[in-house]
């Protein structure tokens, strides 16, 4: 049996999720994997807050107790960019693989985190940095290694997709979006996800693995501008309207763009609903392969994190 020792940075909602995930599957890992998970330090910002399932005595509120213990991989789970890049970079330094589901740091450092982590030896796991626990991340690299991706289209923000459900229905932008906060799909402050440049970080990064040529153009617009009549006109001509992110080969690289547009109703991503999250990959040789599932929440984004982690222990 090996004991894979995890270093915890984060215990908030995705963070806590993958506390009770691993305690949960703990079992049914060591007997499929052969992999005994066992958590070491965890970073929190509040010691005095209740945990359930963590040992109070592991926490700590300095990421040098994390970084620097006796732990075989570090889960970053924090966000943000400046603080988590530093942390991860010491974590690399150290010799530890990394598992993160940090868009936004590898949309901005990725290429240079990716090439510290080879030097070292070492591996980034990231299937949770998109879509959450729809293993698209995964199928690319692996599952269609070995044919050429002409495109990537998808419905990669489900805040977004949240919102024009809730307009479809008969609600202004500014009223869909106050029940998506209150609903817990949106944050207080919605700009990244409403602007589009949450879908187009996430974007990047499926661009990033799934070519071997330079991106040569990203344009991006949000919902921001959509309105209950735009939506009404969809449904006039049986179509709905869906913030769409894509990725096209083109002569001499790859364009991504990512806007609203009009989808028919028998298009797979019409079909996308609420907070769902979905990419059909268009390769030469498979044709299209569709892949949906709910992208956002604590377990869903958990569980991604947690197959990272047993991939790189297996």
């Amino acid at each position: 049996m090996k004991r894979v020792r995890i270093g915890l940075l984060g215990c908030g909602t995705v963070g806590g999720g993958f506390v009770r995930l691993v305690e949960q599957e703990r079992e049914r890992i060591r007997s499929r994997f052969g992999v005994d998970l066992e958590l070491g330090r965890v970073l929190v910002r509040d010691l005095t807050k209740e945990r359930p399932g963590v040992d109070p005595s592991s926490l700590t509120t300095s990421a040098i107790d994390v970084l620097d213990d006796d732990c075989d991989v570090v889960v970053e789970v924090i966000g943000g960019v400046h603080t988590a890049g530093t942390f991860i970079r010491r974590a690399l330094s150290r010799g530890r693989d990394v598992v993160t589901a940090n868009k936004a740091l590898l949309a901005l450092n990725g290429a240079e985190l990716f090439t510290a982590a080879a030097h070292r030896g070492v591996s980034i796991g990231f299937e949770a940095s998109v879509c959450g626990g729809v293993p698209v991340i995964g199928a690319i690299r692996r599952g269609l290694a070995g044919d050429s991706i002409e495109s990537l289209t998808g419905i990669l923000n489900g805040t977004s997709n949240y919102v024009l459900c809730r307009m479809e229905e008969g609600l202004e932008l500014e009223n869909a979006v106050a029940i998506a906060q209150a609903n817990g799909f949106a944050e207080a402050d919605p700009w990244l996800d409403l602007s589009g440049e949450d879908a187009a970080q996430k974007l990047g990064i499926l661009a990033q693995i799934a070519f071997d040529v330079p991106v040569r153009r990203l344009s991006v617009t949000g919902i921001g501008g959509v309105s209950r009549g735009e939506i009404e006109r969809a449904r006039a001509v049986e179509s709905v309207v869906r913030l769409v992110a894509e990725a096209r080969r083109v002569t001499g690289g790859v364009e991504l763009e990512v806007a609203p547009r009009r989808l028919p109703r028998e298009h797979p991503l019409a079909r996308v609903v609420d907070e769902q999250n979905a990419v059909l990959v268009r390769g030469r040789a498979v044709g299209d392969v569709f892949f949906s599932g709910r992208g956002a929440g604590s377990m869903p984004t958990a569980a991604a994190v947690l197959s990272d982690v047993i991939a790189l222990a297996a």
